[in-house]
């Protein structure tokens, strides 16, 4: 739709209010609502000067705060019922973030949607047309959460702190004997069992018809207590990743309507499987899949799809800092769990933390690769950007990754992966973020250095934090020291 139509649109659809999102650097939805009858041609065309981004964690500063949101008319769409419990029908639409203290028009440059759309034009100079990716996201659906009191509480004299998660398929809820799933139990239970089902069908019913997004599928997780997926047809770089923040939003206000919580953090119950989310990526030019090779006798592969691959080996550990950004990332890639936390490829091979599918249907179009490591917490656009650029980084400086593991790796010997080269994945946000500061030259040319800078400066006090804050299991093994 251009703004012509959507301002049609709105009038035709008796639309109550506009609704324009927008997200910051670590890809927190943020929202202003306007009344349809504020809203004309000007609001597209120049933007709309509503944004004190001093407000907006990792934006600007007080003393130099105004910025533009300038709306994209491609990304409107009607909202579902459960946004507005007063009846309204109101509307969404994405915007672009621009530098209010310019005289030309200048696209800020902590924009994610920004830095996402500046990597998409880097595949012109590859020769390359557009990228398609499918996101499997991963989420957990509790019935409550109890913090209690604060992460203050043992300096306070409050009677200390802790948290409680509450869900009728856990083990340890009462009276739940025909819905309880035992831990790392719950891979496709069906009902009563499986207590979210109708809760799933209802997200991508409300996705498909309001959004139009598709849903390749959606099911039970391998955890107990609420461990969800739901699976995306692919989509291109931009659409993928403003689909994938309608996804998670639109969970997160149905789950609320039931009187449930949704979260994305990827490990809250200790001992069971983490959510993730794996992207399935390819390059292509026009209607030919780039990374397809008849030719190939081993994977019907292509060379440069091998040397995209190498690339994002060759930069997981930097990755890590974009692609599992909070200090819960690292409780879930640990062994035991499904995690891939040793950087290697292979094919259908889910041991790996890259895995190049080999249904022997329609390879032609479908081959690609799968990037397991990535979690739910991460900032979309940027993830799906940092790839990006590792794998044209990987094809310019033709970065072979090796033969592709067959074993389960899982189960190698430190020995063995010394032999196949296969490197390990930092086990902290801190080794994140130390990768990244020390190997950030591929993500340069679009990730400006005062993006970086600031972005690494707040993961850092984001770990700091952390670090010097004693938790419940500390206090429960060192309290007799």
């Amino acid at each position: 739709m251009n703004s012509e139509q959507v301002l049609e649109a709105i009038q035709s659809k008796k639309i109550s209010f506009i609704d324009f999102w927008f997200v910051d650097i670590f890809g927190e939805l943020h929202n202003v609502g306007m009344p349809s009858y504020a809203v004309n041609q000007a609001s597209f065309d120049s933007g709309m000067e509503k944004l004190d981004a001093s407000s907006i964690v990792g934006f600007k500063s007080v003393n130099n705060s105004d910025m533009i949101l300038k709306p994209d008319p491609e990304s409107f769409r009607i909202l579902p019922p459960d946004y507005d419990p007063g009846h309204r029908k109101n509307a969404r639409i994405f915007c672009d973030l621009y530098d209010a203290n310019t005289h030309e028009e200048s696209r800020y440059n902590r924009d994610s949607r920004g830095i996402a759309h500046k990597a998409s034009e880097k595949l012109r100079e590859f020769g390359f047309t557009h990228t398609n990716w499918g996101p499997e996201i991963e989420f957990f659906v509790f019935d409550t959460i109890n913090v209690y009191p604060s992460p203050y509480a043992a300096t306070h004299s409050y009677g200390g702190s802790g948290y409680s998660i509450e869900s009728k398929e856990s083990p340890w809820a009462k009276g739940n004997v025909s819905t309880a799933i035992d831990i790392k139990e719950g891979y496709y239970p069906s009902q009563p069992k499986d207590t979210l089902e109708g809760f799933r069908k209802d997200v991508c019913d409300d996705l498909y018809h309001y959004f139009g997004i598709r849903v390749e599928a959606e099911h039970h997780e391998v955890a107990t207590s609420g461990q969800c997926e739901i699976n995306l047809v692919y989509s291109n770089m931009i659409d993928m990743a403003d689909n994938v923040i309608a996804v998670k939003n639109l969970i997160k206000v149905k789950a609320k309507r039931k009187n449930k919580v949704a979260t994305f953090m990827p490990k809250p119950i200790f001992g069971d499987n983490a959510s993730a989310m794996h992207i399935h990526q390819s390059i292509w030019n026009n209607t030919t899949n780039i990374m397809y090779d008849e030719a190939d006798e081993i994977a019907q592969l292509s060379q440069t799809g091998r040397y995209y691959i190498g690339g994002i080996l060759n930069h997981a550990s930097a990755l890590c800092a974009i692609s599992n950004p909070t200090t819960n990332s690292y409780k879930r890639l640990v062994p035991g769990f499904e995690a891939p936390v040793n950087v290697c490829w292979g094919l259908g091979n889910r041991s790996a933390a890259i895995r190049v599918p080999m249904y022997y249907r329609n390879q032609e179009t479908s081959k690609r690769m799968e990037y397991r490591v990535p979690d739910p917490t991460s900032n979309i656009y940027l993830l799906e950007s940092a790839l990006l650029l590792a794998g044209l980084d990987g094809i310019k400086n033709k970065i072979d990754p090796g033969d592709p593991v067959e074993e389960n790796v899982y189960k190698l010997t430190a020995e063995k992966k010394r032999e196949y080269n296969i490197g390990s994945l930092p086990v902290s946000l801190k080794g994140a973020l130390d990768s990244l500061t020390n190997d950030c030259q591929f993500l340069e040319e679009v990730f400006s250095k005062d993006f970086l800078d600031k972005y690494v400066e707040l993961k850092y006090k984001e770990y700091t934090a952390f670090a010097q804050t004693p938790t419940t299991w500390e206090i429960s093994m060192y309290a007799d020291a």
